[in-house]
């Protein structure tokens, strides 16, 4: 699922970048008296925004779709075709039956598929085979760009309902949302307009560049396109720790390969710095400076990161071997704030799993 996640940074940045040369590029050919140049000029505004709503939108749908098909595959390597959400079963099922009937396998986005890989795949899902294929088209199939509704009825088909409302409370789009307007940090949901509307803009300028050519109207300027990718940015890494937070509770909180760490809230127990450091009781097995760490909380998806210190006794230590006279009362750092939902759980992980977390630095 990272790769998804990280793919889109790539793209984005790559897109600010583009937009931050925009000013600079015009200043510096401005005051060339060649007539190309100029003429040049005057229209690279039109299609560097072109170029801009379309690449904008492109990424973002690639990102939406791969998020979906990653976590259905995910979701198909641990339950059985029938266990899958209902939902996703049946979109499968239709979906597969309209790639075949349209005769449009070999062609454009299905141009690497077959009819006979189209059929085995089903056939094998519907016989129980373990493993099986689920067919990807089928999974993220959609008629309408990516609007509310659209994102999501993607996520609904693999388990995860009314994402757009959710993603309101969720970090990294709360904190874009009180920077934007200058609010406080008391302010902790998006409206669901703001969602609404962004998106809405979003797949309506890359529709009018599609439908209108290289002479769209109503050009915004720099300080808008960027305020854009910025808000597509926040908006994304958001649904990405909803969908992390899902993957997480089911495929390692609900596991017995979890270390579970009970925090201690006493008046002299913190948290401490701003929540990122937490007292916990003697832990069952070793923990170590590096090491994968997580919440999940239900309404803002997860927050994870690695063990960045741990103290014991006021002293500094890089790990912590469960013993008889191993100590309580042990101090986590962590890269993320704890949150003091009743019920969150801090869960570390023995190794590493690279769906989530980065490769950590030697």
């Amino acid at each position: 699922m990272r790769s998804t996640l990280d793919g889109l940074i790539t793209e984005l940045d790559e897109l600010k970048a583009f937009v931050e040369s925009i000013d600079q590029v015009n200043s510096a050919l401005a005051g060339h008296n060649n007539s190309v140049i100029q003429k040049y000029i005057s229209i690279r505004r039109r299609f560097d925004y072109a170029a801009f709503a379309v690449a904008l939108y492109a990424s973002f749908e690639k990102f939406i779709e791969g998020l979906v098909v990653a976590y259905a595959q995910l979701e198909s390597r641990r339950l059985q075709y029938s266990a899958l959400p209902q939902k996703l079963v049946k979109k499968h099922l239709l979906r597969t039956a309209d790639m075949l009937s349209r005769g449009r396998i070999g062609e454009g986005r299905y141009a690497n598929l077959t009819e006979l890989d189209v059929v085995k795949n089903l056939f094998d899902c519907l016989n129980g085979t373990r493993p099986y294929t689920l067919n990807e088209a089928a999974v993220v199939a959609h008629d309408v760009n990516l609007r509310v509704g659209e994102v999501d009825a993607l996520f609904a088909a693999v388990g995860v309902d009314t994402m757009c409302e959710r993603v309101r409370r969720a970090d990294v789009l709360v904190e874009w949302y009180r920077d934007v307007n200058g609010l406080p940090a008391t302010q902790h949901e998006v409206p669901a307009v703001t969602i609404e509307e962004r998106l809405k803009d979003i797949v309506e300028r890359r529709n009018q560049v599609a439908h209108r050519g290289g002479n769209p109207v109503n050009l915004p300027g720099v300080a808008a396109m960027s305020e854009a990718v910025d808000f597509l940015e926040s908006f994304s890494r958001s649904i990405f720790g909803l969908m992390v937070g899902h993957y997480l509770k089911t495929h390692h909180a609900a596991s017995e390969n979890h270390i579970e760490l009970a925090i201690r809230t006493g008046e002299r127990d913190g948290p401490f710095r701003n929540g990122t450091v937490v007292v916990v009781d003697k832990p069952s097995d070793r923990l170590f400076v590096g090491q994968p760490v997580f919440v999940v909380v239900e309404t803002t998806g997860a927050r994870w990161g690695r063990i960045q210190s741990l103290q014991v006794d006021d002293t500094d230590v890089d790990e912590v071997v469960p013993s008889a006279n191993a100590p309580n009362g042990i101090g986590v750092g962590l890269d993320f704030k704890y949150p003091q939902n009743i019920g969150t759980r801090l869960i570390v992980l023995a190794a590493d799993d690279e769906l989530v977390w980065s490769p950590a630095e030697s």
